[in-house]
């Protein structure tokens, strides 16, 4: 396990909601899998390449716009070559019930996503959201990343023993020994992709610094299927 400091270097940003529609460039509200979810591309897009695309999963504050990495990309001045799907699990939903198989492939059929960059991420219950549903689609995905996540089940977690995790937490946040947990039960899987970054001292709301952090998207872009 490695202590990490992150680095507050920026990336690019887009947004929807009516709160927050000037905040993110290129980004159109679409439904599929019976909920909502806003899809951004980057500056550059164009329909004549594929990009790597994150599935980003939103926290408890049930906002998939407050949060969204891109925003902070932008005001620290990184490069966000990404396609975003952002779905919207609001009150009620829960994301292990939420379908992001059938969110992805509608997603596909808009815009062009690397179906072998893939990448699954998500902070608090959105990191609960990700241990969740990496173990139901490991083979859809080229890494993923819970944040600060707000639980996580060891059940079948074998299953992603081969797909790159890298795992955020503080360690003076109250669900860190689960992350341990999660990450001690994928190595004795046979798992040699599963990392726990400690952020040493720090609490829960870490994610705005990762996702400012050009490290954090250069492991992405790394991983490939």
């Amino acid at each position: 396990m490695r202590y990490f400091k992150p680095l507050i270097t920026l990336l690019i940003f887009s947004s929807f909601n009516a709160a927050h529609s000037q905040d993110i460039e290129k980004a159109v509200s679409m439904k599929a899998a019976g909920i909502s979810y806003l899809l951004s591309t980057p500056v550059d897009y164009t329909s004549e390449q594929s990009y790597p695309t994150i599935i980003f999963l939103h926290g408890g504050d049930r906002s998939n716009t407050k949060h969204h990495p891109s925003k902070y990309a932008k005001k620290a001045g990184l490069e966000f070559p990404f396609i975003v799907i952002a779905p919207s699990c609001t009150s009620g939903c829960s994301w292990s019930n939420v379908d992001l198989k059938e969110i992805l492939i509608h997603a596909s059929a808009e815009v062009s996503i690397d179906r072998d960059r893939v990448y699954l991420i998500g902070y608090s219950m959105g990191g609960a959201g990700a241990w969740a549903n990496l173990k139901k689609m490991h083979e859809l995905l080229a890494a993923a990343s819970p944040i600060a996540p707000a639980g996580g089940n060891i059940s079948n977690l074998c299953k992603a023993k081969d797909l790159p995790i890298r795992v955020y937490h503080g360690t003076s946040d109250y669900g860190y020994q689960n992350s341990q947990k999660m990450v001690d039960a994928l190595m004795k899987c046979g798992s040699s992709q599963a990392e726990l970054i400690s952020l040493d001292g720090q609490g829960h709301g870490i994610w705005p610094g990762i996702f400012s952090d050009g490290s954090f998207y250069s492991w992405l872009l790394q991983q490939s299927r």
